[in-house]
């Protein structure tokens, strides 16, 4: 669908400085206004009024005012950033529209989070987390890298096990923070499986386009899996909610405000990837929970600028692009987290720890952290300090393999030290030497 003609509805009599159209993807397209004022956002929406659209939702993130609007199947969402003096006004006619309101949720159970042991066995990245609701149904972030083969049935298994028998597995809402292959490859195999006694209300992300005039950066074959993942979108039949900034959905006893996405960096460079992530503040029994997904330097920049402490501050932090290179020190400190998750390995870990500022003053600031290859984390919300168990760990490295793939080498007595950990944190017994 060609929207350019309703952003002209939209956009009509603003005078402010204007940026080239952004095609955001899939019938979505983007218009940039500089030095904007609020009296600009009043102006585009008294013109959709007049041009048919309705109200849908209305949120305030600090100064920034979010508005979403509809006119049959078209949404208009439009926003100002005081900070940046900028009006950005997205016409998409793509989305299912957000759930807005919040319901009444039947309590069975403890809401809870998971951070999911995805299997290292060849490979250091992939990401997968799990957030129970209180009537049992699963909100699912992200979910594992090609490489780890079997992720996508060890997570039907999770989910079963923790369904009674006899009831489907409901996964209320699927969010792809990115369409990077350690984060979206096991959602398309599970959606392969085509589970029968699994029910799953709708994908929620906001991919950018392959064409993008950046995407020369990323290598053809990121540019296929970002292929691969849209098409797999298109063709499962759910309804696909395209995520923008300052949107506010809520689902079971979840709120959760979207914080940044890759439209929020332009006309800045998406040179790096990462930087497509979109972000969210999850908030749930009084417990918030920040899923940066990948977010790197101009993402965090983005919010750093919008956002203070009071929206950045959360108890849990899912850390950002797996403990490598991501987001600021500032941002880190404006979160000041309790609780930091790092999908990752032990590894790859203490590797990067000394390297990067950000991360060691996250955990400066936290309570404890956690690192994904050392075995599924358990989380039951609100978290309080010491909340948290670690299940047993199921999956060691093979070195062998890891080596011909992407040419990283350890001492033995490295590669002892991690399988005797392992050993330890699986509950298997000692053995004199390393079996992977």
């Amino acid at each position: 669908m060609d929207v350019t003609h309703i952003l002209d509805e939209l956009c009509a009599g603003l005078s402010c400085g204007t940026l080239p159209d952004y095609d955001c993807n899939h019938g979505v397209r983007m218009r940039v206004f500089t030095n904007a004022s609020p009296a600009d956002l009043d102006v585009v929406l008294q013109n959709a009024h007049n041009a048919g659209f309705a109200d849908y939702a209305e949120n305030r993130l600090e100064n920034n005012r979010y508005v979403t609007l509809y006119r049959g199947t078209v949404q208009a969402h439009a926003y100002y950033i005081p900070a940046e003096q900028t009006l950005r006004v997205i016409a998409d006619g793509f989305t299912a529209p957000f759930p807005c309101a919040a319901k009444e949720t039947e309590r069975r159970c403890t809401t809870t989070l998971w951070m999911i042991e995805t299997d290292h066995t060849y490979i250091d990245c992939g990401m997968c987390f799990v957030l129970r609701c209180a009537d049992g149904s699963f909100f699912v972030i992200d979910s594992g890298h090609f490489l780890q083969v079997n992720d996508h049935k060890r997570l039907y298994r999770f989910l079963r096990e923790r369904t009674p028998g006899g009831e489907n597995v409901v996964i209320n809402g699927w969010f792809i923070t990115h369409a990077h292959d350690d984060h979206v490859c096991k959602m398309m195999d599970f959606l392969a499986e085509q589970h029968r006694d699994v029910v799953i209300e709708a994908l929620y992300f906001n991919t950018v386009c392959p064409n993008h005039r950046d995407s020369h950066f990323w290598g053809e074959g990121n540019r296929a899996i970002m292929r691969r993942f849209e098409q797999t979108a298109l063709n499962s039949g759910l309804p696909i909610v395209k995520l923008h900034s300052g949107q506010r959905f809520c689902i079971r006893d979840l709120m959760i405000d979207v914080l940044c996405t890759h439209e929020d960096v332009y006309p800045r460079s998406l040179e790096n990837y990462n930087d497509c992530s979109t972000v969210l503040m999850i908030e749930t029994q009084g417990c918030r929970i920040c899923i940066p997904g990948d977010a790197g330097a101009e993402e965090s920049d983005s919010m750093t600028t919008r956002f203070s402490q009071q929206t950045l501050h959360c108890d849990v932090m899912q850390q950002s692009h797996h403990g490598h290179l991501g987001t600021s020190v500032e941002f880190y400190q404006s979160a000041n987290a309790g609780l930091l998750l790092f999908p990752n390995t032990q590894i790859i870990f203490d590797e990067d720890l000394p390297r990067y500022e950000a991360n060691r003053a996250a955990i400066a600031l936290a309570d404890t952290y956690h690192i994904s290859s050392n075995g599924t984390v358990e989380v039951p919300l609100p978290y309080t300090k010491g909340c948290e168990t670690v299940l047993p760990d199921e999956t060691f490295e093979n070195f062998d393999r890891i080596q011909a793939l992407w040419g990283y080498t350890y001492t033995p007595q490295r590669k002892q030290q991690l399988f005797d950990e392992f050993l330890r944190r699986s509950g298997l017994p000692p053995m004199t030497e390393i079996k992977p």
